[in-house]
């Protein structure tokens, strides 16, 4: 989902948007502005033919039919969309919010000028009174529905901020491997573009270029074939908290897929990625690991890593297959080491 219509285009989609919103059973949270968005757009012919049939037929969307169009039409966005629908949502609802707590100010002074003035003129005319007291009744029943609004924003404020916390947390499931805790290979792949894209933009500033250490768990099958997957399993998460501890907050630990990690070491030079790279391989080499059905210590288990900078201007692709190809030469020269390819060596 692409968001690339001007400001004011966007405002106008917000305001259509909001509209719709107040004139169904479905409350006031980023599902249902997501859907109701879209189809203020025009954009998406699929979710605008389906919402118009059920209104025909239901007069108005619920919960249950909001939802249904939210996961049916949009729910396939990328992360960035996602977000940027909880953004502009909570947006929407802190203006709509002050507004109408600053109507609500504005009518209850209204109406205390209008008490005022209706207690002077009954003292010298009472036929005044009746036409006083209708616009002061009109002015109660106002001051009753905005207060029925700002009790309904406030419920709906709180739905936004669940709603909002479970779609952060479900992003954040989405992109952690369950195993070890690290990012996945999804979330690894958001935080190289990110992280390549910086750089490039700050160039002028002479940052050292980001490094990439690929790692993985040497003879590992047959590491699984004999002490089994549940001590394979210890060892990965034995891993992967070394390379955790490895890295700085900046940096960026990752299970790239089975036995394969990765480390985004971002403005290091290639000497210190090396350390870092040696560093982990000493520990893991250290690792001793009870095998639970034979209560021996297991400690034959060694890491090959490849290490290699990024070069202005290529892709994340190549970053990557770079460091694979350090990586295989650690292998193809007998595991348990380190392999640099640096710039002149790419050149």
């Amino acid at each position: 989902m692409q968001y690339q219509v001007t400001k004011e285009k966007s405002a106008e989609y917000l305001r259509l948007a909001v509209n719709h919103m107040t004139q169904q059973d479905a409350a006031f949270h980023p599902v249902s502005y997501a859907v109701w968005y879209e189809y203020a757009s025009g954009e998406h012919a699929k979710l605008i033919e389906e919402v118009d049939a059920l209104i025909e037929k239901e007069k108005k969307l619920n919960e249950k039919s909001t939802t249904r169009l939210f996961q049916h039409h949009i729910a396939k966005i990328d992360d960035a969309g996602a977000q940027a629908i909880i953004d502009r949502f909570s947006q929407v609802m802190t203006d709509i919010s002050s507004s109408t707590s600053k109507a609500g100010e504005d009518t209850t002074q209204f109406k205390n000028a209008l008490q005022s003035w209706s207690d002077k003129i009954q003292q010298r005319d009472h036929t005044s009174d009746l036409n006083l007291q209708a616009i002061l009744n009109q002015t109660l029943n106002m001051q009753g529905s905005i207060n029925n609004l700002q009790s309904k924003l406030e419920t709906s404020a709180e739905e936004m901020v669940r709603l909002k916390d479970e779609i952060t947390k479900a992003r954040q499931e989405a992109i952690s491997d369950g195993l070890t805790g690290l990012i996945n290979r999804k979330g690894f792949d958001a935080a190289l573009g990110q992280c390549l894209s910086s750089y490039e933009l700050q160039l002028d500033n002479l940052q050292k270029p980001p490094c990439l250490l690929l790692a993985d768990i040497d003879y590992f099958k047959k590491i699984n074939d004999s002490y089994g997957h549940l001590f394979g399993d210890k060892v990965i998460k034995a891993v992967a908290q070394i390379l955790q501890s490895a890295g700085a907050a900046h940096q960026t630990a990752a299970r790239y897929g089975g036995e394969e990690f990765v480390l985004l070491l971002p403005e290091t030079s290639l000497e210190i990625a090396e350390k870092i790279a040696e560093d982990i391989r000493k520990k893991v080499e250290k690792i001793t690991i009870k095998n639970s059905v034979s209560q021996a210590q297991i400690s034959n288990i060694t890491i090959s890593l490849g290490v290699t900078p990024y070069l202005h201007g290529e892709s994340p692709e190549s970053f990557i297959s770079r460091a694979d190809q350090a990586l295989y030469a650690s292998k193809a020269k007998g595991r348990n080491q380190v392999t640099v390819i640096s710039k002149t060596m790419s050149a």
